[in-house]
Formats: C-alpha cells, structure tokens, sequence
C-alpha cells in the first residue's frame, strides 16, 4: 500500500500494512498518548544547536491492535514520531489502520522564513506558526528581524534601535512598529527547541538597513539624517563599508544575536544592495583601494567575507541569499537562492551548502492566483543539473512569507493549506509523492486544521478566464478553463462549476479594489457541462450597469480554491477601439485594441492581462462613438501599486466632440490617494451629470513621467496603468 493511504500530511517514506485496526478509543491508557498529551514531559532541546542534516530524525511506529509502538535513535526522531501519531488520533474516524510505518525525512533543512520587519508579528501568532511547522515536520524558523521598514531586535547598548528604528510613520499618519525584547526572543527560542525546530535569525547587511541608519546616521556614507522607511522596495542608503563604526555596530548586534540565538547559522541578508552611495562615497573608495579590490562588487563581498570571518572564530556560520555570490563567495558561506535556482547551481559547483526557495515555488506572499497548490507541490530542492556528489551540498528548501502585504491577520490564508505541500516536498521522497493522492489527504486535513482555530486559506484559483470582443456580434466573450493536469488529479471526483451573477447593489460592501478571498457571495449550479477549457461564460440577460460573475468550481459538492470573479459593464463606448497616442508597453497590452473598452475589468493583479501599461506616457484615449450620443457620464478606472513604479495619474482631463477636431473641456480632476499608499489601489475617475450629446470622447491620464524622489526609482520612467472607458 502506499505511503500515502495514511491520512498523513507529509507522507511516510514507507508503510506497511497488516491485518485489522487499532481503535483509538483503546489508546486513552497508552503511555504514548499519555506523553502526547503533556508534552512538557518530552526531553527538551532548550538551548542545544541542533543542525539540520546532522540529526538523524529517523522514527519507526509500529501499530498493532493493541497499541503502538515508538522507537527513534534521537530525540529529534522520538518528536517527529510524536506528531504522526497525532495526526492519526487527530484524523477523522475511530479507528486506525495496523501496520508498520518507516520514516525520516528527505532533507536536513525544512523551514520557513517569516518576515516580522515589514509586519511586525505578535508572540502568539510566532508561536501559533511555530505549532504547526512542527506538526507538519519543519524544522527551521528564519526569522526575519531588520529592513528598511522595521528593526525588531533590542540589542543592549543602542536604545535608538528601539526607540527610532522600530516604528515609523505610515501614510496617514499613524505610528506602526513594534520589537522583541531579549526576554521575549529567548521564549521564542526555547519555545521551538522544545519542539525540535531551530530559530535562525535573519540581520540584513549591507543592504536593507534604512531603519538602522535612522537610528545611527553615522553609520551611512553620507551621515545625514534619515527616517525609517515605509515604502516597500530597494534603497540607496546601506551601510558605510569604509566607516570601521560599521563594523562595531554589526559585530556588536552580532554578538547580542548569538548570545540569543543557539543556532550555528547566523542568515545575514546580502540582497539587493545598491552601491550608489559607495561609488560616492570616499572612506568606501579608500577601503576598495587600500584592499586592492575591483570594484564595488568586489567590496560587498569584501565586506560578507569580513562578517563571515567574525561569525567563525564564534564557531557559528554565515548564510546569504544569492547575491553573495557576486564579487567572489565568502570561504565557507551557505547560498539561500530565490532567484531561481541557479545560486543554489554556483554555490554547489563551488562545493558550498544551498538552501533552495526560489520565487517560482516557494514565494508564500504570492497570492494563490501567481502560487497555487499544486505548483507548489512540484517544487524538488534538488538542481537536475547538478550531480549526485554536487546535490550533497543541497541542504534542504523553504517557504518564504514577506510581510509588505501580510499582517498578522492574513498570515494564516497565505500559508495555509500550501504549507501542507511544502512540508510533502521536503519530507517525502519524490517516487512517494503523487498530487492526486495529496489531495485525497489534503481534504481532511483541512478539516483537521480548522477545528484546530487555523484560519485556512485557499489552495488554488483553478478556474481561469480569458475574454476577446467578438465584432460581429458586438459582445463581449468570455471563456472559462481548467488546468488538465487539475482535471486530471482530480479524476474520479464528482466536479462542477457553479456561478452566480450580481449587481454591485446585490453584493453589499464591494468595493472595486477588494480581494477575492474577501467576497463571500452565493453561487448556483451551471446547466453547462464540465469542461477542461473553452466554456463559454453565460451571463444573463440584464439592463444593470455593473455585472459580478462569481464562479466557483466543486468537488464532490464541496468547494474547492478560491472563487473567481470577473466584473463586466455594459455602457455606450463597448466594443469601441481607442485611438490611441501613445501605444500599451508590449509587456501589458490590456488585451488587445479594444481592451480599454470590452466591457470588463481589470483584478488588483495588474499582470491579468486586462490593463494596458504606459510606461513615462500619458494615456491619451479618443473614442467614436458612431454618431451623436446622449451622455450622461463618462468613467476610467487606473490601478496605483507603487512597489512596482505604477502610479494613479495626477489628473484625468475628460473631453468631448462633435468632430473630433474641436474639444470641449468637461472636467479635469485630481485625486486624494496619497502616492506613497503601501497597498494596491483601484481608483475610479468620473464626470457626472452630463445631460449632453457628442460624437467623440477624449480621456487623458497624466502620468507622473518620473517616480517621485522618495521613491527607489526615483528620477526614472513610471507607468500608468488603465483600464476600462466607460460612457453612459
């Protein structure tokens, strides 16, 4: 039988099964479930460095009607036994398979990184998260304490740490932060290791250290005053490798780092560090020439190499993102590579130790529309390119949650259920895993995590869509699909699709820029037959301005991911192709020449294909409407998500015509959205209350032309992105 009949979540590397059933009501006198029940009594690791792929995390567990037997070489094997049987008594019904189950994991490193810089995360959600890594068999917390955004960490000597770099300013004017005390870190420590799972702490340098130069400008090149940051992004102000104050400062967070945290890797960041501020920078200039390096590439990895030395003569180790790489790798660092694999390749081929958490599999702040569950389950840590004696040095994967858009409150949508493959990917061995029998398992468990308080999210948003404005008809087509391969993981099911069209009136407290998962609406059973691709949307014969179509597909009539929801509008200017000024980036069309005008709109995921990109250009849109035409109102939807240099425009001039040579100014209006909003923003331009007739309508967007200065990108091109044109 395989791994997978258990409802277990990873999968056992090996089961084996007997005649007959253990109940589990027969279970409340074993000494087992007795130890279960008070965990307290397990040998605790407090304050032990336990290193993963070191530790034999090995278990066997026999089950035999009269009971269960436990046996492991470690202590570590001993809590990992634990938690499979949990997961058994936790499972639905009274009784549990006999048989014979052998299990360790696949790689030495499963962890998760949680950024608590950009959101600062409370104690009871760390420890909530640290409770269910556990009973999905991780073993590594990295937890992300320093940003730009936030400093999290008290560190004896440096009150402003504290009192300046951990809060800042938000938009609107409120204060935001928050930090951990030593006391507080110790309890996260011990709170792990008494559940076998090492806390690694994350100290960004050189780069990503806007908060710390808030509080001690003396540590930048320029030395001048600085707040803390509250845009997400890359910053020119890092840390002064010519200043020795620097090296002070890092060593001495370091050492208060390592009396905290028993971990024999310390993660130092190594990403994303500009080198303006170097190349101008004379104290840096004179350490590139006293050192004799080419470069300010060669001085980042100058700098690393002076951390990592630090961190080895206190017998602890040095882990860096990918970007370590560049300018020569320290002598003895580990890679973490997010930028695909290939850090992960050079480190290896180098004969250094890898972490693997690319983007494409691993990236948990992506929502389920980018990172379903079922590309998650496809992530393998291990390089094909690299051979077996250069996949040694792959030491394991993680699941990565940045927090730019994460509070406290969405964490446990994003991660759950995809934690669930990830936790597959890194224990199981790959000839034991199969999709379609994850979900058999998936199911349940989901209902375990629930009565467990865990707020799940959805795994997939299986239901795609693609839309083409048919001239002859002049309506617009929209399509449904289905990925075959979820069609096929699902064979053997019972599957539908349901929807349910509404009226923005029938959908109380919509707004056009919520989230998906925030809409709860009521759906009806399609009459159409379940397709894998090409089914036609029906929409409904209706007068109403503003159509939401919800559909949802079911499983054995239950629902499955999340819902999707497309917003039509019927209106006067449909079916109409622009003239346009300035042509859409090739890179965001907006679905073609009438995609400014076919009816439907664009989702807070700019990359949807619906919204038309203009990068440092206006959008300046002139539509015939066939004739004079009774207006009443015209309306032009923008999107502003900052993070990625798109802007709403400073003012939208709306215009009309009789002959297309002629303008008559209607309005021009502004907008109060502050530019620097840490959110993704759809924000509606309309002129109201006409009452007058036209041939031709004009909308110019002014876009900003460059990012304002505070902006990462500033002095170069942003975008303006727009969708629908609407005239009634």
């Amino acid at each position: 039988m395989a791994p997978s009949a258990l409802p277990l979540i990873p999968a056992p590397q090996s089961w084996q099964p007997s005649a007959g059933f253990l109940l589990k009501a027969d279970l409340e006198s074993s000494p087992l479930v007795q130890l279960l029940d008070a965990p307290d009594d397990l040998p605790s690791a407090t304050g032990e460095i336990i290193q993963p792929g070191l530790v034999d995390e090995s278990y066997r567990l026999v089950i035999s009607s009269e009971g269960m037997q436990l046996t492991a070489h470690s202590r570590s094997g001993l809590f990992r036994g634990t938690q499979t049987v949990q997961q058994l008594l936790d499972a639905e019904g009274d009784s549990i398979p006999c048989g014979v189950i052998e299990d360790y994991p696949g790689f030495g490193w499963r962890g998760m990184l949680m950024d608590c810089a950009r959101h600062f995360m409370p104690m009871d959600v760390i420890k909530e998260t640290i409770d269910q890594l556990a009973y999905h068999k991780f073993n590594v917390l990295h937890w992300h304490l320093t940003e730009d955004q936030g400093w999290r960490l008290e560190v004896p000597g440096y009150p402003r740490l504290t009192e300046v770099a951990a809060w800042r300013t938000q938009w609107d004017g409120t204060r935001y932060g928050g930090y951990y005390t030593s006391e507080e870190v110790r309890e996260i420590v011990a709170y792990a290791a008494e559940r076998f799972i090492t806390v690694v702490p994350e100290i960004e340098l050189p780069g990503h250290s806007v908060a710390a130069i808030a509080a001690y400008p003396e540590l930048s090149c320029k030395g001048l005053p600085l707040e803390v940051e509250t845009q997400w992004g890359v910053f020119k102000d890092v840390y002064c490798a010519g200043n020795e104050q620097t090296f002070k400062f890092l060593e001495d967070v370091l050492t208060h780092a390592m009396d905290l945290f028993p971990s024999l890797y310390i993660h130092i960041g190594g990403d994303e560090c500009p080198k303006d501020r170097w190349r101008a920078c004379p104290k840096c200039q004179q350490r590139i020439a006293d050192e004799s390096l080419d470069g300010e590439h060669e001085l980042q990895s100058w700098f690393i190499r002076r951390i990592e030395k630090f961190l080895m003569s206190k017998n602890r180790r040095l882990i860096g993102w990918d970007e370590i790489l560049e300018g020569g790798l320290a002598p003895a660092a580990t890679v973490q590579s997010w930028r695909g694999v290939r850090g992960a390749i050079a480190a290896a081929r180098q004969g250094h130790d890898a972490i693997v958490s690319p983007t494409s599999h691993c990236y948990f702040d992506y929502d389920v529309a980018t990172l379903d569950i079922r590309q998650v389950y496809t992530f393998n840590p291990r390089p094909e390119k690299l051979s077996e004696e250069e996949n040694n040095h792959i030491l394991g994967g993680e699941m990565n949650l940045w927090s730019e858009y994460i509070p406290p409150e969405r964490l446990p949508k994003m991660v759950f259920p995809r934690m669930t493959a990830m936790a597959e990917c890194l224990w199981t061995d790959n000839e034991q895993r199969s999709f379609p029998e994850f979900l058999e398992r998936l199911h349940p468990h989901v209902k375990v995590l629930k009565a467990a308080g865990v707020n799940v999210g959805p795994a997939d948003q299986p239901v795609n869509y693609k839309a083409d404005f048919d001239e002859d008809s002049g309506t617009t087509v929209v399509k449904l699909g289905l990925d075959s391969k979820l069609v096929e993981a699902m064979e053997g099911h019972d599957l539908d699709l349901r929807q349910r069209a509404l009226s923005r009136d029938e959908a109380p407290g919509y707004r056009p820029d919520l989230r998906v998962e925030d809409m709860v609406l009521p759906l009806v059973r399609m009459s159409d037959p379940l397709v894998a691709e090409n089914l036609v949307m029906q929409w409904p014969d209706s007068d109403v301005k503003a159509d939401l179509m919800v559909v949802q597909l079911f499983m054995d009539g239950v629902a499955y991911g999340t819902p999707t929801v497309v917003e039509r509008s019927n209106h006067l200017a449909l079916g109409r192709q622009p003239d346009l000024k300035h042509q859409p980036s090739s890179r965001y069309p907006g679905g073609g020449p009438f995609g400014l005008c076919n009816g439907l709109f664009g989702t807070r995921n700019y990359r949807d294909g619906f919204w038309s990109g203009f990068e440092g250009n206006d959008l300046d849109a002139t539509l015939a409407l066939g004739g004079e035409t009774q207006i009443n109102s015209i309306s032009i939807r923008f999107y502003q998500g900052a993070t990625a240099w798109v802007f709403l425009p400073s003012t939208v001039e709306f215009q009309v015509s009789s002959d297309g040579i002629e303008w008559k100014s209607l309005a021009v209006i502004g907008h109060e959205v502050p530019l620097s909003i840490q959110d993704r923003v759809i924000h509606d331009f309309v002129v109201d209350d006409l009452s007058l007739t036209a041939n031709y309508v004009r909308v110019i967007g002014k876009n900003l032309a460059m990012c304002p200065d505070w902006h990462p990108g500033a002095g170069k091109p942003c975008w303006v992105f727009a969708d629908e044109i609407v005239v009634r």
